[in-house]
């Protein structure tokens, strides 16, 4: 009679361990996918266009703190004044860089020039050194000469793109 009840300890104990390894197996799985990055899951522009607007900031944060910026999202949600995020870089050669970032993920529509103006206007009422756009879409033709010899970056879908690969 030991023997039988030993043998069903023996056996219940087994059975507990390999559960509880492959409860611990299952939980390793899910959360090795919740942590993957943006960056690595949306690399084409098709996805980058089918995440919802908070989501294309947090890839655009995951972005520049990639490009070795030290980024804060804005603390608001809703409006937010035209900052989506907040940047800063440590300059050996110079004081440290600032910067400031919006976010427009569209489908289609093109980034305007008054987004553009806008930007270049709360660059200087914060007193930063840059300003980036970036955006799903592609901007209008008026933006481009508007933003030379200004420290201001437009990154289009295609740019945004290619630098996800570079850096993810």
């Amino acid at each position: 009679m030991t023997n039988d009840t030993t043998l069903q300890i023996q056996s219940i104990a087994l059975l507990v361990l390999f559960l509880l390894v492959f409860l611990y197996q299952i939980r390793r799985f899910f959360k090795r996918f919740r942590n993957r990055s943006l960056l690595k899951r949306n690399r084409t522009l098709k996805k980058l266009k089918r995440l919802s607007w908070d989501d294309f900031e947090l890839l655009s944060m995951e972005l520049f703190s990639k490009m070795g910026w030290e980024v804060t999202g804005n603390e608001k949600k809703g409006a937010d004044g035209g900052v989506d995020i907040w940047m800063q870089k440590k300059s050996w050669s110079k004081k440290n860089i600032s910067a400031i970032g919006q976010c427009k993920r569209y489908d289609d529509a093109l980034v305007t020039i008054k987004v553009i103006r806008e930007m270049y206007g709360l660059m200087h009422e914060y007193n930063v050194d840059e300003v980036y756009v970036i955006t799903s879409s592609r901007f209008t033709k008026e933006c481009y000469p508007f933003v030379e010899g200004k420290p201001m970056t437009l990154i289009d879908g295609e740019s945004l793109v290619k630098l996800i690969s570079k850096y993810s």
